[in-house]
């Protein structure tokens, strides 16, 4: 069972912190895990300083500490697994989003009888188009406010 945005069972200090956007409550040996999705972009200043001696999906690596040192604790009292599922604005996923989606393939797998390779190649296409869906909706709706608004944004065009 998944419960969207985890939180909504837990007592007012505990919700105020979110440690998951997605509570999977039977994951591995029957343990509840708690995804915490991320995008990050390797361009971000955190990250481009290391661009040159680090191989690609270091920003993935570096977010996916980030979010256990930030929810690890929470996610232990509750008695959770913390499973950070962070991706690269470039399309790079994390090490433990391949590994959980990998789980969730050979599970989908099994339960429709389809070999594994095809749930894989599906669920990341649907991932994928869920995220261009999302990047799009946010990008409209940054540049149809003003407009709706009655606001033109002043452009300088000189030299």
């Amino acid at each position: 069972m998944l419960a969207s945005e985890a939180g909504s069972g837990l007592g007012h200090e505990l919700r105020n912190t979110r440690p998951a956007d997605i509570l999977a409550s039977n994951w591995l040996c029957g343990k509840p895990a708690a995804f915490d999705l991320t995008v990050v972009s390797p361009l971000n200043p955190t990250f481009i300083s290391e661009a040159g001696r680090s191989t690609a999906g270091s920003a993935a690596v570096a977010a996916e500490l980030r979010k256990h040192s930030a929810n690890d604790a929470k996610c232990s009292e509750l008695g959770w697994t913390c499973i950070p599922l962070v991706t690269e604005s470039y399309g790079a996923w994390g090490s433990e989003a391949v590994q959980a989606f990998s789980q969730l393939a050979s599970y989908l797998a099994t339960r429709t009888n389809s070999p594994k390779s095809k749930v894989v190649c599906s669920l990341y296409g649907r991932l994928h188009l869920t995220l261009v869906r999302a990047n799009a909706r946010a990008l409209s709706y940054d540049v149809d406010v003003p407009f709706r608004r009655g606001i033109v944004p002043h452009r300088n065009f000189h030299s």
